[in-house]
């Protein structure tokens, strides 16, 4: 469960870094776990195949006790979700590592899914260091989100993908008058980022040695249409913080 003082971080920030959240035994599980459905080893790259497909841990990640008791406690019972994305980024070391240059939101078409996303979570099995295929994300855009959303409420299903601002700056409308740039989640295994579903996020390059194996879940609102038809003043009406 979170404290006042992290759930007002997270409310200021659409972020919040939970160092060690997951114990060091269970990422070791899962590291066996990922490599034996690889059949192939950390030591030997040569074998790495293209694409992760078809994985899925034992417990899966979002399913994690502590991890449905944050959803519960931000959400007030009413957010649903969790499971195990996987997503790999393996190196590239010939490539020059950069900045993503925007990020996107989760969770309108193209992105998979059709749905207002309200939180996310990820982790690593293996430590990252800067250029090493973080998570990236722009700090405190999800305020920028909700002032676009307040504006122009009838885009809330993706539409805003056909105006001349979207032609011009893409998802840039979500970071680019943010009040800091973005950042890599550098972090060691097991660490945790809790993420807005409005906090605009990308993945990046990895030109370092060690593939980076992240592990995601994400949670909706029970009633997602009428979050959907609903933008309110107050950007913390749907949840319970």
């Amino acid at each position: 469960m979170l404290n006042a003082e992290q759930i007002d971080a997270f409310k200021a920030d659409g972020h919040l870094i939970l160092p060690g959240f997951v114990d060091a035994a269970l990422v070791a599980q899962w590291r066996d776990q990922f490599w034996s459905h690889l059949g192939c080893t950390l030591d030997d790259p040569d074998q790495w195949p293209d694409k992760v497909e078809g994985f899925k841990p034992e417990p899966i990640f979002g399913d994690l006790p502590q991890l449905q008791a944050i959803a519960a406690q931000v959400g007030g019972g009413r957010f649903s979700g969790g499971g195990c994305g996987v997503a790999v980024r393996w190196p590239k070391s010939a490539e020059t590592w950069a900045m993503p240059a925007s990020g996107h939101l989760d969770g309108y078409p193209g992105e998979g899914c059709q749905a207002v996303l309200m939180v996310g979570a990820t982790t690593y099995l293996y430590d990252v260091e800067p250029g090493g295929g973080a998570y990236v994300y722009w700090p405190s855009s999800h305020h920028i989100a909700h002032r676009y959303f307040r504006q122009y409420p009838d885009r809330i299903e993706g539409t805003f993908r056909e105006t001349p601002e979207w032609d011009e700056r893409g998802w840039g409308i979500f970071s680019d008058d943010g009040p800091e740039p973005p950042r890599e989640f550098v972090a060691r295994a097991g660490d945790l980022i809790l993420w807005h579903g409005w906090l605009c996020h990308s993945g990046s390059t990895n030109v370092n040695a060690t593939p980076r194996v992240g592990f995601f879940a994400r949670w909706v609102h029970e009633d997602d249409a009428g979050v959907r038809r609903s933008i309110p003043a107050d950007p913390w009406h749907h949840w319970a913080i």
